[in-house]
């Protein structure tokens, strides 16, 4: 129980942070003028002493009065939303649902957030469609609120909508600019519909506007080994994320290799391989890179003795490109 009022008290407060409160607006939002005058005081002082035990975090009273409130004025919106929130906290949805509609059926522009998140995450299609029509009316009349917006987002990419929801991030960066939440955005979106093409541009676009951002570093390197892109782009992008993971022994080895077939600087690719057998002494790949790169450099002997210790600790996956390096640096070495 108490854990229900402490959920009561955050969404409440919450709420109240946010200006979507008792008192918010009050003239506005409260139809005091079908009460009488007594019922008016009434309902404004117990509207108020709700919103003050509510601050105090003394919940039990406060629903309380709620009730009261709602009994007085079943029309406010204000009050038929805290109804539903009530009920909400104490796990009773089939009571919260339509009291958050009839709030939001009051002041749509207001009370839009907890009763679209209901239907939303209600299961049922039909509620899923009734949500997304209500948030593109209140996004329509504003066209400025990110939050609404947001939450229109999430509902397409909940019903598998990209297309829309990628309408709905150009409204967004309107309204916040384009940043690292637009670009992480788009990014998901793309790898979502599996277009990793426009994945990699979203990814690239932001890195133009923040090179040193580690995790869309990690992003675009993922991309370009799921993509096979040319060794040259793999290697400016392991350069660039390796003095932020100096210790990552597959970046090192895999920046080693590229380096090594594509005629690359062979010291930097002996040195970083080099440092990968160190730390990894049985990986038959680290192991395999490193004799591969002592035979481009002409060591031979070398290479021969590090391309048998890679045949002798190879895993299955890699055996059959291990013997394909063996079978050149023994034909190099027998001449």
């Amino acid at each position: 129980m108490l854990r229900k009022i402490r959920q009561i008290v955050i969404v409440v407060l919450l709420l109240l942070c946010a200006g979507v409160a008792f008192g918010a607006n009050l003239a506005k939002t409260n139809k005091l003028d079908t009460l009488t005058v007594e019922e008016q005081q009434q309902f404004l002082y117990y509207f108020y002493e709700a919103q003050r035990l509510i601050e105090k975090e003394d919940v039990e009273p406060a629903w309380e009065l709620v009730q009261f409130c709602y009994a007085l004025n079943p029309n406010d919106a204000t009050i038929n939303n805290y109804m539903g929130i009530f009920y909400d906290a104490f796990n009773q949805p089939q009571n919260a649902l339509p009291y958050l509609q009839r709030a939001f059926e009051l002041q749509p522009n207001e009370y839009w957030y907890q009763y679209a998140v209901y239907l939303l995450q209600s299961g049922n299609k039909q509620s899923e469609k009734i949500a997304i029509q209500n948030l593109q009316k209140v996004a329509k009349n504003n066209p400025k609120n990110e939050d609404v917006h947001t939450l229109l987002q999430k509902a397409y990419i909940h019903v598998k909508d990209y297309k829309n929801a990628f309408l709905i991030q150009d409204q967004l960066d309107s309204i916040t600019g384009y940043n690292a939440a637009s670009a992480m955005q788009r990014y998901r979106l793309n790898i979502v519909m599996n277009n990793l093409k426009q994945a990699i541009y979203e990814v690239e676009r932001y890195l133009e506007e923040d090179p040193s951002d580690v995790q869309f570093q990690a992003f675009r390197l993922k991309l370009y080994e799921k993509t096979n892109q040319p060794s040259k782009k793999l290697i400016d992008a392991y350069m660039a994320i390796l003095p932020y993971e100096p210790h990552n022994w597959v970046l090192m080895n895999n920046l080693a290799w590229h380096l090594c077939i594509s005629g690359g600087d062979l010291t930097l690719a002996e040195k970083l391989s080099h440092a990968t057998i160190m730390a990894e002494p049985s990986n038959s790949i680290y192991l395999d890179t490193y004799a591969w790169i002592m035979y481009h450099m002409g060591l031979y002997q070398d290479a021969s003795f590090y391309i048998h210790r890679a045949l002798e600790y190879a895993v299955p996956e890699a055996k059959k490109e291990i013997e394909s390096h063996y079978k050149a640096i023994m034909k190099k070495l027998n001449r």
